[in-house]
């Protein structure tokens, strides 16, 4: 649609949880895909209805485009990648499970509706530990 990167498709539910209150009504029933390029404004859009919502339309910042801030690594406890790569320097944490708990004891997963893929955090939480890790063995 405008992004020139293949989107990854996230259903309606998670697309209305993270929209701006104003921007409820226009999400339809139907499901999105959320841009992937880093570079894009686009945070999600639908190609046969032709709705996108941009970066500015949502409640949360898209940790994989260039300007977020802050970079979650896990939206629903609100952990950053710094608190992520700081439990793994410095804590030697290297378990995605012992960092929510370090961070947010009583963590409770709302990926669906708290993520912007809708999905769990963990592919993102493990890249940031095995590259931590990775760095510290070199």
């Amino acid at each position: 649609m405008g992004c020139k990167t293949k989107g990854r498709w996230v259903e309606n539910t998670t697309v209305r949880h993270l929209l701006r209150r104003e921007m409820e009504e226009k999400a339809g029933q139907e499901d999105y895909y959320l841009c992937m390029n880093e570079k894009c404004n686009i945070a999600y859009y639908n190609d046969k209805t032709r709705i996108i919502f941009w970066k500015t339309d949502i409640t949360v910042p898209l940790w994989f485009k260039e300007d977020a801030d802050p970079r979650y690594a896990c939206y629903c406890s609100k952990i950053t990648q710094e608190n992520v790569i700081l439990a793994v320097r410095e804590h030697k944490i290297t378990d995605m499970n012992a960092i929510r708990k370090y961070y947010d004891p009583g963590a409770k997963s709302q990926c669906k509706i708290k993520n912007p893929t809708g999905k769990c955090c963990s592919p993102v939480f493990n890249e940031i530990i095995k590259k931590v890790k990775d760095l510290e063995e070199h």
